[in-house]
């Protein structure tokens, strides 16, 4: 069932007589026992209807003793209280600021998807990868030294060649060398990378290790018919570039996969950040640094979601899609009113499941006086002349499982892969793509800033000019991570100070409240 399908996602139900009810469920394929319907109908509350499809499991018969039952369970979980004040000595400088920021169309995915899902719309898409990152390929290597594979049959042996393609196999063979697939639009190359202790054998064959499927990459070689025996695996990467400070005094800080909803969503420490953010602390130790803070970007997973994985319920303290909003609505109302809102969705927001995802919809997430902005995933924003990358990072689940070296325990390192080879999701199969006509996952624009969440750890990196971060989680360690061993890093509130360039990271764990 799509994000959108879901009983969660539903528009609000209108009051329905016995007919309709009954009709409603079969829908659904649930039945009714007479009393249920009148049970439901007394009770004459739709967010009920709902409440019920997503609680039922495997139950296709609802009686009236089930539905009590709910509603009895409904009674004992305790809603968050959420009460912030601004303390009276808080003088904030970035309120004295007018807020910079450009959302760049070109990067916004919201309402797009005019494809059928057909083969040719993923050809399609695959065409438009190779294509805009071979223009990456040749602003680094130059264009006129770019062969046509459908040339290679007719060169003499031991050309020095270039190619450019996308990775469709690899293989170890059984001498321990590794054998690649790379495809164009022209034909297909086989490219042997040589285990070897002499370089630059040695040093292409540690990159062809790392090489993924479906990437777009050029290889220098020499021509050995059948095969091009690589020297060397180039990327689009980035340049490398000083990174960017400016003359105003603003900070921009990051969020990611708070959770709201979850029984693992860490409230205490959360509504503690939400009091620092509005100057309430002991003494000044931290007041001049949250004074600044104009900007502040959600890299998804603001809620937990309904129905995202197998027996999520027994997880939820909050088990219906709107109110979790609404709850989360209420804790970001207490963000002081000067400071901007980026909000991205995640994969367990309430949008499609598969990348790009469209902003949540106003139903879900209600304007607040203009300063919160409801932004696609990914999305591109200039912020203050900072152009911000931000990506929920779905895709490093898969970075991490197919490149040796990467663990959970360091995202920047993943994150940097992706920024070399300039694409968010380069691996086809492992994170579902919407097969547009343009892919939306390239990285054309260098970053200044590359913000991204989803794998609950916090981490940090500069690389060539530009920053990575990742910006960990608010929910503490779920029973799955616990059998995964992985180790969250919650609650570290990461602070990018725009004049100076320094990253600033705050914990709520070890803060005392104010």
């Amino acid at each position: 069932m799509d994000a959108d399908e879901r009983p969660g996602n539903r528009e609000r139900l209108k009051l329905m007589n016995d007919e309709e009810i009954v009709k409603f469920f079969e829908k659904e394929e649930v039945l009714l026992s007479p009393d249920a319907v009148e049970f439901l109908k007394e009770k004459n509350d739709d967010s009920l209807l709902r409440k019920i499809l997503e609680r039922r499991g495997e139950e296709f018969f609802i009686g009236k003793e089930f539905i009590e039952q709910l509603i009895e369970e409904e009674k004992k979980i305790p809603m968050p209280a959420v009460e912030v004040k601004r303390a009276s000595d808080f003088k904030p400088i970035a309120k004295e600021y007018t807020p910079q920021l450009k959302f760049l169309k070109e990067y916004d995915v919201s309402g797009k998807c005019n494809c059928g899902g057909s083969v040719d719309d993923f050809v399609n898409l695959f065409r438009d990868r190779l294509k805009r990152t071979k223009k990456m390929l040749e602003m680094r290597v130059g264009a006129t030294g770019i062969s046509s594979i459908g040339e290679l049959g007719g060169f003499a042996k031991g050309r020095e060649v270039r190619l450019v393609g996308m990775v469709t196999s690899k293989r170890i063979t059984k001498n321990g060398h590794i054998m690649i697939e790379l495809e164009s639009e022209e034909g297909v190359a086989k490219v042997l990378a040589l285990k070897s202790e002499r370089e630059p054998q040695r040093s292409c064959f540690e990159k062809a290790n790392t090489l993924l499927l479906d990437e777009v990459v050029a290889i220098d070689g020499r021509f050995s018919d059948p095969f091009i025996i690589a020297n060397d695996v180039i990327w689009p990467d980035l340049p490398i570039r000083t990174q960017r400070v400016i003359d105003r005094d603003v900070c921009i800080a990051f969020l990611s996969d708070l959770h709201v909803g979850s029984r693992n969503f860490m409230q205490e420490q959360f509504q503690k950040m939400l009091k620092w953010l509005n100057g309430e602390m002991d003494g000044e130790n931290g007041k001049e640094l949250v004074g600044r803070i104009k900007y502040i970007i959600i890299a998804g997973d603001l809620v937990d979601g309904i129905g995202i994985y197998p027996e999520q319920e027994k997880e939820l303290i909050i088990k219906d899609i709107y109110e979790q909003y609404d709850m989360f609505l209420k804790f970001v109302s207490s963000i002081p009113e000067y400071i901007e809102l980026i909000i991205a969705p995640g994969n367990h927001d309430a949008v499609r499941r598969a990348e790009p995802q469209p902003q949540i919809t106003k139903e879900l997430l209600k304007a607040d006086n203009g300063r919160m902005h409801v932004v696609g995933n990914p999305s591109l924003i200039d912020i203050e002349g900072f152009r911000t990358l931000v990506y929920h990072g779905t895709s490093l689940d898969s970075i991490i499982a197919g490149i040796s070296g990467m663990s959970y325990q360091h995202p920047e390192k993943p994150m940097v892969e992706l920024l070399k080879r300039r694409n968010l999701s380069p691996i086809y199969g492992e994170n579902p793509v919407v097969p547009e006509s343009k892919d939306y996952m390239l990285i054309e624009e260098v970053p200044d800033i590359v913000h991204m969440g989803h794998v609950h750890k916090n981490g940090y990196d500069n690389y060539k000019g530009t920053v990575v971060v990742n910006s960990g989680t608010w929910q503490s360690q779920t029973d799955f991570q616990l059998r995964q061993g992985h180790t969250p890093s919650p609650c570290i509130l990461p602070v990018l100070d725009l004049r100076s360039g320094r990253m600033n990271v705050i914990n709520f764990m070890k803060r005392e409240s104010g």
